[in-house]
């Protein structure tokens, strides 16, 4: 979307200097970061996001306890962080949040920290570089700083140079009279989903905004399953094996998806499938053997008055034998998914499309023994990596040989937000004292003596639907054919068949990676579709 220019760093005629919020001449500093929005193509829905007020606060924090070696983040992959609000908010309910977002936030703040404060939060970050996503129609990826005209002085130049240089934000000078400035970017960069963050009375207490905005627009690579009037592709899916008593279907749904039951409750799946045949007849039962058999019965047929429409003993029996041999090897599904299962979970896993490089990918888990709550006080990265690199993909050297693998599911939709108590939850991760009035360090951004940031709240919504996903998160860190000749002769043999259920009916985790590096963008729990 095209807007206008304006200057960075433009000097407006200072206004009236705004009440101080604390004693000792000491301004509560507000640091907002607005992180991400991820949208399916095709999907209206509005989407409303409220900024909680800051509140004062007081200095009565204790010492900042250790931060737990296995938090510390090692690489942009998936980490134990990644995990750690899903285990520390661990209540039996619908959750959301992007630890990308929380990570982005703390690398641009860690930028102005010093002292205890740059030191409890580089424990934390260790080796995270937070990676650019480029812009295009379907990614915006933007960041900037609102400096109230009046407080510009107080800034530092090398705090927004880094900004600038290493996180390519934009620097612009406002009068805080008005949040109008601030919405309209942050909507500009968001195609429009968020657009009324900020409030004229929030934004006229504050010194500056720091803003950090992300949007995609993404699609599955195909539909879940096959609908009418889709905009998206999809994959017929009717498996009949010629000569072989197999066959499966999907049929394409025309107004209603199919209910899957969930924890008792009835909600909206899609369903999916796919055959893979790695049974080989001619190996199994023996080519003569079926030839002998079959020519047999096709002999009886004739002699007893059987229609041939034109075609001899020896040319039926010819195509019957290439046909029965065609269904080895063959692979039929009804959409493109990977998927994990063992004694102990189940995975399903789902690439939405590529857009300037970038694929991400959705991993659900739902654990098959054991309730997902007591499966996420014990889940960490390395259990994670682990199903996700066990992923299958719907190829034959992944299934059993000498039979035909069925994989029948229902993978149910949901929508749902979250707020998340991220001040409180990186308190637990050892960074205490930017929150502190009396331990805050932010001398490598701002002159003044003392400032801190007075609050900080993660809210995170997401949609999941057949078309694609639709999810969003803001972390703010704040001071405050006809009849004819027919032939009815066949032999149909029996085939072996192992069956695969990926029906995900009770509570499950999932995360929202970067396929390519690993960054999770969300992760999530499903208690309630």
């Amino acid at each position: 979307m095209e807007e206008k220019k304006e200057e960075v760093l433009e000097q407006n005629p200072p206004k009236e200097e705004p009440k101080k919020k604390t004693k000792n001449n000491a301004w509560k500093v507000v640091l907002i970061i607005v992180v991400f929005v991820l949208v399916a193509f095709g999907i209206s829905c509005g989407i409303a996001f409220s900024l909680v007020k800051p509140v004062e606060k007081k200095s009565t924090k204790k010492e900042a306890k250790p931060v737990k070696s296995e938090y510390r983040m090692t690489g942009n992959d998936l980490q134990n962080f990644d995990l750690y609000f899903l285990q520390l908010e661990n209540k039996e309910k619908n959750m959301i949040y992007s630890p990308l977002s929380i990570k982005y936030a703390l690398a641009m703040l860690n930028e102005g920290t010093d002292g205890k404060s740059h030191e409890e939060i580089e424990k934390l970050i260790g080796d995270y570089k937070p990676k650019k996503y480029n812009n295009n129609d379907n990614m915006a990826f933007a960041n900037a700083m609102y400096i109230r005209n009046t407080f510009q002085k107080n800034i530092k130049d090398s705090y927004t140079k880094t900004l600038q240089d290493k996180y390519g934000a934009e620097v612009k000078i406002e009068d805080f009279q008005s949040a109008k400035p601030m919405n309209d970017w942050i909507s500009n960069r968001t195609f429009g989903l968020i657009s009324e963050l900020l409030d004229d009375d929030t934004v006229s207490q504050e010194n500056f905004i720091l803003i950090n905005a992300l949007a995609i627009d993404m699609n599955w690579n195909n539909q879940l399953q096959c609908k009418e009037g889709r905009t998206i592709p999809c994959l017929s899916y009717y498996v009949k094996y010629d000569h072989e008593d197999y066959n499966d279907v999907i049929h394409e749904v025309y107004d209603e998806f199919e209910k899957v039951s969930f924890n008792g409750k009835d909600v909206d799946a899609a369903t999916i499938g796919a055959s893979i045949n790695r049974y080989d007849i001619f190996k199994e039962l023996g080519e003569e053997k079926i030839r002998k058999e079959v020519g047999d019965e096709l002999q009886t047929y004739i002699d007893n008055g059987g229609e041939m429409c034109g075609e001899t003993h020896e040319s039926f029996m010819k195509t019957y034998m290439e046909e029965l041999g065609a269904n080895y090897k063959r692979i039929d599904k009804s959409t493109d998914f990977l998927f994990n299962e063992d004694d102990d979970v189940k995975a399903f896993a789902k690439d939405l499309k590529t857009y300037n490089g970038v694929t991400l990918q959705y991993v659900a888990i739902m654990p098959k023994t054991e309730s997902l709550t007591n499966y996420i006080k014990d889940v960490d990265a390395n259990k994670v990596s682990k199903i996700v690199k066990e992923l299958k993909d719907i190829e034959l050297d992944s299934f059993k040989d000498g039979v035909v693998t069925k994989i029948h599911g229902s993978i149910p939709f949901f929508k749902y937000d979250y707020k998340l108590d991220l001040m409180k939850d990186l308190e637990s991760l050892g960074v205490e004292s930017v929150f502190d009035i009396n331990k805050a360090d932010l001398s490598k951004m701002l002159d003044d003596e003392k400032q801190f940031i007075g609050d900080a709240s993660h809210k995170a919504t997401i949609e999941f639907t057949n078309d694609g996903i639709k999810a969003a998160a803001v972390t703010a860190m704040g001071g405050m054919g006809g009849a004819g000749c027919f032939i009815d002769f066949d032999h149909e043999y029996p085939v072996p068949v192992e069956e695969i259920d990926l029906t995900f009916d009770k509570p499950y985790m999932y995360i929202i990676r970067d396929k390519e590096t690993g960054e999770v963008w969300f992760t999530g729990s499903v208690y309630e579709p």
